[in-house]
């Protein structure tokens, strides 16, 4: 029999506990799927019926279906398959007979309430990635002011603006390593993706060093 399978480094409850509010086997007082101590959705497999419905309305794509042995099968059915298997002929291990191709399971279709799931997910995870670009632009900002030396009264300029570039390009890079540890899935994120990343840490970064270099020259 089959039953499902989480995969706890890609299981996101902090934005997500779908599995859990809409598993059909579930009841008050006995739940298939609940939430441990660590967060992380966990599977009660003596009480999964194995209707996949869990697989295909997780967002993050965590959870799968697992082969275990039915314990509920008879011991006399099992050693009978077990005598079968042994004494049947293997024609498929005849070095004249190739096994056939297995057949491709069919292609999902997604549901109404399976895409309603997956836009609100991405339109979240989109929030968290602006606001991080955001937050990284106004802190490089501040740095770069404070980097780049003191300013010189007369010209309003400042000795080496160049260490200010070298944080913007480093409030850009350092974007990816923060999605992986939040666990926004980076392999998703095409090339405008990032474009608007690096744009929008851009503008903020601009925004909050000139904002400092006005305030600083008028006083």
């Amino acid at each position: 029999m089959q039953v499902a399978y989480i995969r706890k480094e890609k299981c996101n409850t902090t934005m997500c506990n779908r599995c859990v509010k809409f598993c059909p086997a579930s009841r008050k007082d006995m739940p298939v799927i609940f939430i441990g101590r660590n967060k992380k959705a966990t599977v009660v497999e003596e009480l999964c019926n194995g209707c996949g419905k869990c697989v295909r309305i997780c967002p993050e794509k965590a959870i799968e279906m697992k082969f275990v042995k039915d314990k509920s099968a008879p011991a006399e059915t099992v050693e009978a398959e077990t005598e079968t298997n042994q004494t049947a002929p293997s024609k498929q291990t005849a070095p004249s007979q190739a096994a056939p191709a297995p057949t491709p399971a069919p292609k999902h279709k997604e549901t109404p309430e399976e895409k309603k799931a997956r836009k609100k997910s991405e339109h979240v995870n989109r929030v968290i990635r602006t606001a991080i670009a955001c937050i990284l632009g106004m802190l490089a900002g501040l740095a770069s002011f404070y980097l780049a030396g003191t300013m010189d009264p007369v010209t309003g300029t400042q000795p080496m603006p160049v260490m200010g570039l070298l944080t913007l390009v480093l409030a850009i890079v350092i974007q990816k390593t923060i999605f992986m540890v939040i666990r926004i899935d980076v392999s998703k994120l095409g090339k405008k993706d990032w474009f608007y990343q690096g744009f929008m840490t851009f503008v903020t970064w601009f925004l909050s060093w000139t904002m400092m270099l006005s305030t600083s020259f008028s006083a």
